[in-house]
């Protein structure tokens, strides 16, 4: 039964982004569309409100946008907690576990503690089954599917169909890579390969939550490949790291075995700039009249995960995104858009008056009065020189702030918050540089909502998600130019309802 919780006037509930009916939630899990409904599990303890056992809670949604709570999945027994992993539809009942008609596999991790010592810990891959649109879940009688391979992190199993070879690939953090396995029934793995070490970057955390999938490249030259596959990896917040647990991505071939990197091995490549976009997972299944790789991330950061202002739940997903791939001089590059459903819940837009004029030194209200949640998009032409800092209805705790020169814009992002927590109040501020804007002409669009803000740039070429503790409604949207002059050239503002 779910209880029902008092919210405080300092933590609203978001109107937009998913969040757990109580208790703690982290890690988004098993994310497949089936029969209509897109399914969204997620690492959940029902039971209090920072992390601890862990189940797979669970909801369904026709449109991305109104989630319905189901029962928890998978619950912890007698073989561990049920860690992180994902799910798929077995089509043409290749298991043999559903009687020749399609039904849903989840894969997941069982995570086993010594009772004496927490940081003693076997992991092991698991399976489970429904029958009935994922509406009840039967662990496999021959679990683990893939035994504790003699070390500690071996977690987090994505699942994929690779076409060209005609088998499962399932991809597994291993420490600070990911092996690769492969399977004909869904039920016996061997493993291929592994790919991570020397690459990107490491922290002292683990690599977690990989995600892959095969994109067409936007641009792409003659006598490029059309396609790309990209490998998406969570790394987990090191004690030497200030920023915290991140996510990066590789672009490059899977040829059904290996992953082979496009970039040298010392490229990074981020996800998103922003502190609270982790453990990204994409979708399976979604059905080909679609088209589109929708992913979604979990808002925050292992630096201060339980130490957010709660309200009888922690914890919130991003908004839905649709991910692509585009050609540029540095080479392909992840994009990412908000998934349109949200134009669902849009009311008419509001009237804003753009400046015929360039605006000079001082500060310029664009929009009073703010709604609690709401889409937004400006494009900001800005002379050499300029320096500009952006209010999205955050009453100064956030800024962007624009710097241009004659060849482009260096971005940053200033972030103000305490709650009398020092493990929160030390880590959530940051002051950082997040990227830099070819030309000086600034694309932005964002989506604000109760506890967080998600700016998309450039097309979506950068991404900055944070979590934000200030309270939207009302606040208005404001620009302030510190030097040189900015011009607004294009905004746009609708509430979301």
């Amino acid at each position: 039964m779910t209880t029902v919780v008092d919210t405080p006037p300092s933590v609203r509930r978001p109107a937009l982004h998913f969040t757990p009916p109580q208790g703690w939630m982290n890690d988004p899990n098993g994310l497949v569309h089936f029969d209509g409904e897109y399914h969204l599990f997620y690492q959940y303890h029902p039971h209090d409100r920072v992390w601890g056992p862990m189940h797979w809670g669970h909801a369904v949604s026709r449109d991305l946008v109104s989630w319905e709570h189901l029962p928890p999945a998978l619950v912890p027994d007698e073989q561990g907690m049920c860690f992180s992993g994902s799910a798929i539809v077995d089509r043409d009942d290749t298991s043999g576990l559903f009687d020749g008609e399609p039904g849903l596999l989840a894969f997941y991790t069982v995570h086993r503690a010594s009772p004496e010592d927490p940081d003693d810990y076997v992991q092991e891959q698991c399976l489970a089954y429904s029958r009935d649109r994922g509406r009840s879940w039967h662990k496999h009688a021959g679990n683990p599917i893939i035994a504790a391979p003699g070390f500690k992190d071996f977690r987090d199993p994505k699942v994929v169909w690779h076409a060209p070879s005609r088998r499962w690939v399932m991809a597994l953090a291993c420490g600070q890579v990911i092996r690769f396995y492969l399977s004909d029934n869904l039920l016996d793995w061997r493993l291929a390969s592994a790919f991570g070490a020397g690459q990107g970057r490491h922290t002292d955390g683990p690599w977690e939550c990989p995600d892959l999938f095969e994109l067409p490249v936007e641009g792409a030259a003659d006598g490029e490949p059309a396609t790309r596959w990209v490998l998406v990896v969570g790394v987990g917040a090191g004690e030497q790291d200030a920023f915290g647990s991140f996510t990066q991505y590789f672009v490059g071939h899977f040829d059904g075995e290996r992953f082979h990197n496009d970039h040298p091995a010392e490229t990074v490549l981020l996800m998103d700039e922003g502190r609270d976009f982790y453990a990204v997972q994409s979708w399976s299944d979604v059905p080909a009249e679609d088209g589109r790789r929708l992913a979604i991330a979990w808002m925050n950061n292992w630096l201060y995960a339980n130490r957010i202002p709660e309200a009888g739940w922690r914890g919130a997903m991003s908004f839905p995104r649709e991910l692509s791939l585009a050609a540029t001089p540095e080479g392909v590059r992840l994009r990412q858009a908000f998934a349109g459903e949200w134009r669902a819940r849009a009311a008419e837009a509001a009237k804003v008056a753009t400046p015929e004029r360039p605006l000079a030194v001082g500060r310029h209200v664009l929009l009073e009065g703010g709604a609690r949640s709401a889409h937004g998009r400006m494009v900001l032409e800005l002379t050499a020189g300029a320096s500009v800092s952006l209010d999205l209805q955050q009453g100064g705790h956030q800024a962007l702030e624009l710097v241009a020169d004659e060849a482009g814009v260096a971005v940053r992002h200033r972030r103000r918050g305490q709650n009398g927590d020092d493990e929160f109040d030390t880590h959530f501020p940051h002051d950082q540089a997040v990227g830099r804007l070819a030309g000086r002409r600034v694309e932005l669009e964002w989506l604000v909502d109760d506890g967080s803000l998600e700016l998309l740039l450039d097309d979506g070429r950068l991404a900055i998600t944070q979590l934000s503790f200030a309270q939207p409604a009302g606040h208005p949207q404001a620009l302030a130019v510190a030097a040189g002059e900015c011009r607004v050239a294009e905004m746009a503002y609708h509430s979301l309802v």
